[in-house]
């Protein structure tokens, strides 16, 4: 029998199928969790989606961030920063530009960290919640759900007569009473 040797290896972004759109800077406002432990918990946030992009291990890309983000090597932070965020867009297949890259880890670094994580999460079809409670859905088994809900609908006749507010059928109340 077989002991397991540790935890079971966390999801990482594969590559194989289709990236979900780019985010807004700000779209982690609207996604409380996300915004909260990134608020709260920023370098393991950024360890998180370092390691799932394959751009670095965990914990140096934790440490790394952590001692960045809360000692005076804020210029040198900022440069490192940059590099790493474009190598996780360069994973996540999106757009980037070294000079934006470098203003975003200079003024907004937190919001930044909070839409990589909001996009690495999208890509593993993962759902973390307050306090660090995960749920997995891989986004190809989520897709396939959605087609197959999509096939077995079956589609309005034109023959239907529903009350949908845009016919104006005599039974709908509409203009020819």
């Amino acid at each position: 029998e077989a002991v397991p040797q540790g935890p079971p290896p966390l999801p990482k972004v594969d590559g194989t199928i289709f990236h979900p759109a780019r985010r807004n800077l700000w779209d982690c406002f609207f996604y409380p969790d996300t915004c909260l432990y990134t608020t709260f918990c920023m370098p393991v946030v950024a360890g998180k989606n370092y390691y799932a992009t394959d751009v670095c291990p965990f914990w140096p890309g934790c440490i790394l961030t952590f001692i960045g983000t809360y000692s005076p090597l804020f210029l040198f932070n900022t440069c490192i920063r940059a590099y790493l965020s474009g190598k996780v867009q360069d994973k996540l297949e999106h757009e980037h530009n070294f000079c934006m890259d470098c203003i975003y880890a200079a003024f907004c670094f937190p919001c930044e960290v909070g839409r990589e994580s909001l996009e690495v999460d999208a890509e593993l079809g993962a759902d973390i919640t307050c306090c660090c409670k995960v749920q997995v859905t891989p986004r190809l088994v989520a897709e396939v759900k959605e087609m197959v809900n999509e096939v077995t609908q079956k589609p309005p006749s034109p023959w239907d007569r529903r009350c949908d507010g845009v016919r104006k059928y005599r039974m709908c109340g509409g203009e020819g009473h």
